[in-house]
């Protein structure tokens, strides 16, 4: 009986140690893989791991007791049963933008299990606003937090500079008021870029394509920023691996690296010298500038600037930045250094394929066992997903091209309409210039045959001067001859007259005056009426 008892507990013990052994056999594959899961299932999983290691030294004394054990258990072992450590829950969603976050210092963020141990434990108390009116800053960033914002009394306050807005988080998620944001911030004058919280819920390559779908290249005043804050389920090398995927696509598509936003612990745990020749965005709620080793661009120093008139959402709550010593808006600036973009997202997807994400082997102190065979189960089910993927891939591609076909129709029909309006106008530009042309030469016959009709008139009526000129110089001769043929015949008529008196005075003395006044007058008619003198006429 005893025997049979120590054989079953050997065997019991033999079961227990390969189950124990099974799981860190596993790991290492499993981790490859869980990279490409969905949250749920990767939670799902460590769910069961952590339960197993914890219900394995249960079951082991439980399957193995000694005789001495079964026969009298002590007190102690009755006090003190098996009991699980609460687990703690992974968050939902993570954010620090624009008030998504609860802090951007991991500092700051407690767990579930930590407010459980410590009941006691105060509050921190609520930090207080900023007066942005007071306060020296350079920049903000917005999301759907905000609410409505007031562009308008937003732009009274001359220091802002610059404006980040959220666009897109994940492979699927889409700020509802990025849209609204961006194209009231530029109508208003304001330098805007967007920025996308990367998550481990999905692959780099199906975020990028909701970025890039998202934030169109040519609302860009700034170049993209990339949140990355979140490593929970991945290795630091697998974050690693997932941002320069990310990273590579937004440069190939953009033509410009992109600027990455982080705290500086997550910088200096996770990323480090990996991205320290990217521009850096630093996030640091304190007095003292970031000190992470390496240049960084811009500062976030609070994320309770107030701008109660502006902002309706987060109690008018904004985050503020600065500029580093030496850096200024030019270092922001969207200008491709690369060339021309690619003229679609898919281009850039296409040139980039997405690698799987390795782990860190040095994290793993060289403990990661070989990983079991595949099984045929396995390989059915990598390769529905390799289909799966292929088939989307190509459904991208496919909407792509028909996207690229559809706007090279509109643009040739476009082509085609302005062709034809541009010949109707040429059309109608000839037969206006034809007929202003025959307008001219109409104006200019009018012209010539008023112009005939006036040198004729004037003509006419130089001659008619001339006719006139020559009769009155003609009457006038005829005039003078006359007045000077009457002076001869006058003077002819009064010396002979002057004779007949003298001789009458002579003959007849005994005429008296009156009769010879008479006989002067009568000689004088008669001489003006026959060209006579009066002494002839007598």
């Amino acid at each position: 009986m005893v025997t049979r008892k120590i054989s079953s507990i050997y065997i019991t013990l033999l079961v227990i140690a390969l189950f124990l052994v099974m799981p860190g056999m596993d790991a290492h594959a499993q981790s490859k893989t869980d990279i490409n899961k969905p949250t749920r299932e990767r939670v799902t999983n460590k769910k069961d791991k952590q339960e197993t290691k914890q219900e394995a030294p249960a079951k082991k004394q439980e399957a193995a007791p000694t005789k001495k054990q079964e026969a009298a258990p002590t007190k102690k072992q009755e006090a003190k049963p098996a009991e699980k450590k609460p687990e703690a829950k992974p968050a939902d969603k993570q954010e620090v933008k624009a008030g998504d976050k609860q802090s951007a210092n991991p500092e700051n963020a407690k767990s579930a299990t930590d407010t459980a141990a410590n009941p006691a434990t105060p509050p921190k108390p609520k930090k207080q606003p900023l007066d942005t009116e007071k306060v020296q800053f350079d920049g903000i960033d917005v999301s759907k937090h905000q609410g409505d914002i007031n562009w308008e009394e937003l732009k009274k306050n001359t220091k802002i500079k610059f404006v980040f807005i959220k666009a897109t988080e994940g492979s699927d998620y889409i700020d509802p008021r990025y849209k609204q944001n961006i194209k009231e911030a530029r109508r208003h004058g304001f330098k805007v870029g967007s920025y996308h919280f990367l998550t481990n819920r999905s692959s780099a390559t199906s975020q990028f394509i909701n970025f890039a779908k998202t934030a169109n290249r040519d609302e860009q005043d700034l170049i993209p920023i990339i949140d990355v804050e979140v490593c929970k389920q991945w290795s630091s090398q697998q974050l690693r691996d997932s941002l320069k995927v990310f990273a590579d696509l937004l440069e190939d598509y953009y033509g410009c690296k992109p600027m990455i936003y982080t705290s500086e612990k997550f910088f200096t745990k996770h990323l480090g010298r990996a991205f320290a020749d990217y521009p850096l965005f630093i996030a640091k709620y304190n007095t003292a500038q970031p000190n992470i080793g390496y240049k960084w661009i811009l500062w976030q120093f609070s994320d309770c600037g107030l701008f109660r008139k502006a902002v309706k959402g987060n109690n008018g709550e904004v985050d503020l930045s600065r500029f580093n010593k030496g850096c200024s808006i030019t270092d922001l600036i969207y200008k491709p250094v690369k060339g021309k973009p690619k003229i679609s997202v898919m281009d850039a997807v296409d040139k980039n394929k997405e690698k799987p994400a390795t782990i860190n082997l040095t994290e793993q102190q060289g403990k990661a066992k070989e990983a079991p065979k595949t099984t045929a189960k396995q390989k059915e089910e990598e390769q529905k997903k390799a289909e799966k993927a292929k088939r989307a891939s190509e459904r991208e591609k496919r909407l792509a091209e028909e996207e690229a076909k559809k706007k090279a129709k509109e643009k040739a029909d476009a082509d085609k309409k302005a062709k034809a309006k541009a010949e109707q106008q040429q059309r109608e530009k000839e037969r206006q210039q034809a007929k202003d042309k025959k307008a001219k030469e109409e104006a200019a016959a009018k012209e010539r045959k008023a112009a005939e009709q006036k040198a004729k008139a004037d003509a006419e009526a130089k001659r008619k001067a001339a006719e006139k000129a020559e009769a009155d110089a003609k009457a006038k001769r005829k005039a003078a001859a006359q007045k000077a043929k009457q002076e001869a015949n006058q003077k002819s008529s009064t010396s002979k007259q002057n004779k007949s008196a003298s001789l009458l005075g002579s003959s007849s003395s005994k005429m008296s005056k009156a009769q010879q006044g008479d006989s002067i007058r009568n000689a004088r008619y008669q001489g003006r009426k026959t060209n006579k003198s009066s002494a002839d006429n007598d």
